[in-house]
């Protein structure tokens, strides 16, 4: 066993220190490199990861990095968005979680592709999407607030509530459906539960007596906590550890803890990890020849699941929303299975054994998984594009301070950012700032055409170099009539030629003396508005019928966000508490860069 665990670490160790990187250079999903790494580890190919050799310390293990999964998934909610999450997410979260659970069982029993028993099992499995496949999606293709909302907001939550059903039909399937089932869930949901709670009233004991440790020491505290709280809720009540790591994940993040950020930013990394140790050893446990033997109805089987279920479950479940049909028909296509799914499959696999189609579970769960994950990969962007549900798109010609400053400040407004710069320095620092930055000559025509400058909504030439402001909107203007072009211009001589080209310019000097008239017409408001100027800025927001008719003071925005202003048709309103918001309203937020980004977020994400 000892020389089966270290090839093991030395396989898992290998994928993690390659694949990352490797699937970024080459924009393949990670888990399909480390689904298919896990698959030719196992004993089916060379052997390096082999279940039965590792023996018990397998399933602890999987269960073990599953729950950190969990832990971290939920710890990283935003609370007030969970508050507020809009009524699609939450009928994903009920009815869409149920049919897709029957639907599953239904294909896969009928079909004859597992028992019935076990066929319960499968549609157990298969209703997580889960945020390791979708959040690297929807950050590859750019979606609009509306369908990126929806997708996050259900992949992250659905988690461990698939995980607990999962469980709940194991136990239920193992024991024959006789009377413990029954008394089980309910004692292992209140009771991980009642765990957890314990575990997080620790928490804020020690954080109580001292007030100001530091982030190693935070990240310490919260991680020892985690594992202890999953051993004792197994030990107590095996079964309810998910529960116990999702309810304090949950909790955790509503208290005010110290050095979160740097908290989440190391247990993120650390997710990172235990996700490709989960997807190999999960896929290690998959026959290859029996995947093989799944043709045709097993195939069947994930299709009916993308072609028909997931269409069907989004559609019932934004019944009356906001979302128009191209939004609905694209979460509709967008569903693929995560490390949850696999994991569980692997162990589920392992303990119903050949007599109760262990073998099959598995490897039917790893063909859903692989299958939803390269195919819906595949189309994402372009059904993004050929729905029209991506965000629009705008390209910054320069990554000095200026372009940096407005690139934040775009895609802070909901807009699909690309920065585009031919100074290292420039781009380096634009990076650093989490933009998307291209590195080229702006006046180069094909750069342009690689970086799609041709299909954007807006433009901004911000170079230092008028010329190649000039040259850089000009292209953009012939190459797409519809799009808005905006210029910074150095020299007060070249304005009349950006003008002639149809671009909306800015000179230096025109900009100064614009914001000092702006300061000796309002100086009360200057005043209020100068101390700590830097990182301040406005956003606008649409109404939807998810705030309709709520007061402004029922908002619940940061202390210092603002609502400056409210467009209502052809009229501006000053706003004030009771001031009730009607559909299709704009507000005008106003304050830091990050708190306003965060308050937008959260109100877009109500329907």
């Amino acid at each position: 066993m000892e020389t089966a665990a270290l090839s093991a670490l030395a396989a898992i160790g290998v994928a993690i220190a390659l694949f990352n990187m490797l699937a970024r250079r080459f924009r393949v999903p990670t888990v399909l490199m480390y689904l298919t790494w896990g698959a030719l580890a196992g004993p089916s190919v060379l052997g390096l990861v082999d279940p039965e050799e590792l023996g018990e310390s397998f399933a602890i293990a999987l269960e073990v990095l599953v729950a950190l999964i969990v832990f971290e998934g939920a710890f990283s909610i935003d609370v007030p968005y969970l508050r507020r999450v809009g009524s699609v997410v939450r009928n994903l979260l009920s009815v869409g979680l149920v049919v897709t659970f029957l639907a599953g069982t239904l294909l896969a029993g009928a079909l004859d592709v597992l028992p019935w028993r076990t066929a319960f099992l499968f549609g157990a499995l298969v209703t997580v999407t889960g945020p390791t496949v979708i959040i690297p999606l929807v950050r590859q293709v750019r979606l609009n607030d509306r369908v990126r909302a929806v997708l996050l907001g259900e992949g992250v939550l659905i988690d461990p509530l698939g995980a607990i059903l999962a469980v709940v039909v194991l136990e239920a399937v193992l024991s024959g459906l006789e009377t413990e089932p029954v008394l089980w869930v309910p004692s292992r949901l209140l009771g991980g539960a009642a765990i957890a709670l314990a575990a997080a009233g620790l928490v804020w004991l020690v954080l109580r007596l001292n007030r100001r440790p530091s982030s190693s020491d935070t990240t310490l505290m919260l991680l020892g906590v985690a594992v202890a709280t999953f051993g004792v809720a197994e030990r107590l009540l095996p079964g309810a550890g998910l529960t116990a790591m999702a309810t304090l994940g949950v909790v955790l993040a509503a208290m005010h803890i110290p050095n979160v950020e740097d908290v989440r930013s190391f247990e993120d990394d650390l997710s990172r990890m235990l996700i490709g140790a989960v997807y190999i050893l999960a896929a290690a446990t998959v026959d290859l020849e029996l995947l093989l033997d799944l043709w045709p109805m097993g195939f069947l089987v994930v299709f009916g699941l993308m072609v028909l279920v997931r269409p069907a479950v989004v559609w019932i479940s934004s019944f009356r929303s906001d979302l128009s049909w191209r939004e609905r028909a694209y979460i509709g296509m967008i569903g693929p299975r995560g490390v949850v799914a696999a994991s569980l499959a692997a162990f589920a696999g392992e303990a119903l054994g050949p007599e109760l189609g262990g073998p099959t579970l598995t490897a039917l769960v790893f063909l859903v998984v692989i299958v939803t994950v390269a195919v819906q990969n595949t189309y994402a962007e372009f059904m993004a594009r050929w729905l029209e549900v991506k965000a629009m798109r705008a390209v910054i010609a320069g990554a000095g301070s200026v372009a940096r400053d407005i690139a934040v400040r775009l895609a802070a407004g909901g807009f699909d950012v690309t920065v585009a710069d031919i100074d290292q320095e420039s781009v380096e620092r634009a990076r650093a700032a989490g933009l998307e930055v291209e590195h080229g000559d702006v006046t180069d025509l094909k750069f342009l055409e690689r970086i799609h400058a041709n299909d954007v909504q807006l433009a901004v030439g911000a170079t230092n170099s008028d010329q190649a402001n000039l040259m850089f909107c000009r292209y953009v203007r012939s190459a797409n009539t519809e799009a808005e072009v905006f210029a910074r211009v150095m020299q007060q001589g070249a304005v009349e030629a950006f003008r002639d080209a149809g671009v909306h310019s800015v000179s230096q000097n025109e900009a100064v003396s614009n914001a000092m008239m702006e300061m000796i017409g309002s100086p009360v408001l200057h005043e209020a508005l100068s101390t700590d100027q830097t990182g301040r800025m406005t956003v606008e927001v649409l109404v939807g019928s998810g705030l309709a008719g709520r007061m402004l003071r029922d908002l619940r925005l940061p202390h210092n966000v603002l609502v400056l202003l409210i467009k209502r048709g052809d009229q501006e309103i000053v706003p004030h508490g009771d001031t009730v918001l009607l559909r299709d309203d704009r507000m005008l937020l106003f304050g830091t860069a990050e708190q306003v980004t965060q308050a937008r977020e959260r109100l877009v994400s109500v329907e």
